[in-house]
Parts: structure tokens; C-alpha cells; sequence
């Protein structure tokens, strides 16, 4: 009878065990990445990093204390943001100089490899990994959407992430040996587009003369650029007159000014202004590359005032 009692104390023993080893999982939850504002007209790269944290969990009685995990990102590579059919590349890294994208077995890509160690005084262990994201350079035409800031994403999950991953004791199994999943992670990638303008200008210089017995012609530019879609006027102040309808260059060191005005069109008949007293301001909408618009400057017969030199200094503003 002792004999019968030992032999099934024993058995008990063993099935505990069995259950606990079955019990071996590995589990992982991402965070979003997200870009924040990004300007295309830039044409600069952003970056931005997320991590991925991996818990695995053994038995308090284990033959095999070390587990090999395989985060695994489905797709091709370069990725895309998008919104509506707009879309902005940009692609997932593994590490910071954004040389090792990051991929899947299942794409005959690479995934992230981590090597988990069960505690000495527990039963589970937790690791994170840092992932990279990078929006790639030179891409101006990514446009906005009704004048507004606008939100660019991509969603992973269901079959596109999966945690793949093998207990073991001596020798860790490779990743394109750990073909079965073992769960996802569902993540968002996001960036925010943003409306942006540049604007430049070059002089406009009349020719000398000696009398102003007859009009003097003269063209300058300003080149904006905008966001592509992005809607935006330009306005020219009035100088040192400070009235955009009668504009004035001074002679320099004083003494003398010459009447002029500035145009938006080849025949001189916008006042190109802030939209006061009949003027006008030049509206456009951006393609995300430099737009050049002409200025036409006249000089009208007047008064030839003393010989020197004569100018005058107009702000250009930009709305968007």
C-alpha cells in the first residue's frame, strides 16, 4: 500500500511539471511612432524612433532558460505614409544610422532578433528594443489637404507583425527556422503635414538716366515656395512712403525722391499692393517646388529731381 501511494505522489509530480513547460510563451506590445510636424519644402529627412517590448514567461522549473524571438514587419520596403492616394516614403529601421530596414521571414527580409534569459528568482523577463523610422528626403510635392495640416498614417497588425519564437537550452534556433507565430503587435506610424512657404526676392534696378522726361521700365521676382495644395497670397508694402499707392525712392544722404509704383502685370495696370486702396495682392497655390512671379516696376515722367542715387525698400509677406 505505501508502494501504490508513492508511485502516484510521483505521477502527480511529473503531470505539474508537463503543464508548466507548456505553459512557455512569448508575447509583444509596439508603440506608435509618430513623426510629428514634417515640412516637405524642406526636402530634409525626419526621424523618429518607437520601441517594441517582448515578455516571456517560463515555468519555475524549466529545462530551457533561453528563448530566441523573431519580431517580424511584413511589407516592402521603402514604406509609405499615406492620406487618401497621397503618400510620403519613408521606411522602418533597426538600427540608428537607418541602414538595416526592418523586415519579415515571410518577405525573405530581416527581422529583429532578441535573445531573452529566464531570471534566476522568477519567472518571467521583459526586454524593449528601440525601432527607427525614417522619412526620406527630397519629397516636396507630398502635399496638404484643404489648406490645412494633414495627418499621414500607416497601420500594422494582424498578419503584418508577428512574434515568432523558440525555447531552448544549447544552441538558439534562427529566425527563418521559427516559421509559426506566436502573436502580434498592432502599431500606427504617423506624421503630420504641415503648410510651409519660402519666399525670396531680387531687386529691380531702372536704368540711369538723366532726365525723367519719359517712363523708365524695370523687373524683379519674387519666388515663393509652398506646400503643395497649399493656398497663399503675397503682399508688398509701401516703402518708405509707407502708402502703396504712391510709392517713392529717396536720393541717398536726402534731398530728393522720385515717384514710382510696382505692378503684378507686363502692362502696368494692377498695383501690386496689401489689397488697400485698390491695390491688389498676388494669390497662388503651391506645388511644393519654387514658383517665380514677376514684378514690374515703373518709373513715370516727372519732375527730374537732383543728380544721386535713389531707392527705396518694399516687404514682401507671405500668408499661408
Amino acid at each position: 500500500m505505501r508502494r501504490m501511494v508513492f508511485t502516484l505522489l510521483l505521477l502527480a509530480v511529473m503531470l505539474g511539471v508537463s503543464g508548466r513547460v507548456s505553459a512557455q510563451t512569448c508575447s509583444a506590445t509596439a508603440s506608435s511612432v509618430n513623426f510629428g510636424s514634417v515640412s516637405p519644402i524642406s526636402r530634409s529627412a525626419v526621424s523618429a524612433t518607437g520601441t517594441v517590448s517582448v515578455t516571456c514567461t517560463w515555468p519555475v522549473i524549466t529545462l530551457t532558460p533561453y528563448v530566441q524571438v523573431c519580431l517580424n514587419l511584413g511589407g516592402t520596403s521603402p514604406r509609405s505614409l499615406v492620406n487618401g492616394t497621397n503618400q510620403m516614403q519613408y521606411d522602418l529601421y533597426q538600427d540608428s544610422a537607418h541602414s538595416l530596414a526592418w523586415g519579415s521571414i515571410y518577405y525573405g527580409t530581416t527581422p529583429i532578433p532578441l535573445t531573452l534569459t529566464k531570471p534566476a528568482l522568477g519567472t518571467s523577463a521583459t526586454q524593449s528594443v528601440t525601432i527607427y523610422g525614417q522619412i526620406a528626403s527630397n519629397q516636396p510635392t507630398v502635399p496638404t489637404v484643404g489648406n490645412s495640416s494633414t495627418i499621414y498614417t500607416q497601420t500594422f497588425g494582424g498578419t503584418s507583425t508577428s512574434i515568432n519564437y523558440g525555447f531552448y537550452l544549447l544552441g538558439a534556433p534562427s529566425c527563418t527556422s521559427l516559421t509559426s507565430a506566436g502573436g502580434s503587435f498592432p502599431f500606427s506610424v504617423s506624421a503630420t503635414v504641415v503648410n510651409n512657404c519660402n519666399i525670396t526676392a531680387t531687386n529691380i534696378s531702372f536704368a540711369a538716366s538723366s532726365v525723367l522726361n519719359s517712363a523708365l521700365s524695370a523687373t524683379g521676382s519674387i519666388t515663393a515656395q509652398c506646400t503643395n495644395s497649399d493656398a497663399y497670397r503675397i503682399a508688398l508694402n509701401g516703402g518708405i512712403s509707407g502708402n502703396v499707392v504712391a510709392r517713392t525712392m529717396q536720393r541717398s544722404g536726402g534731398g530728393g525722391a522720385v515717384n514710382y509704383q510696382l505692378y503684378t502685370d507686363a502692362a502696368h495696370t494692377t498695383t501690386w499692393g496689401d489689397g488697400t486702396a485698390g491695390t491688389t495682392m498676388v494669390t497662388a497655390t503651391g506645388s511644393g517646388n519654387q514658383q517665380v512671379i514677376s514684378v514690374y516696376g515703373v518709373v513715370p515722367p516727372q519732375t527730374t529731381p537732383a543728380p544721386g542715387s535713389y531707392s527705396d525698400t518694399i516687404t514682401a509677406t507671405i500668408s499661408f
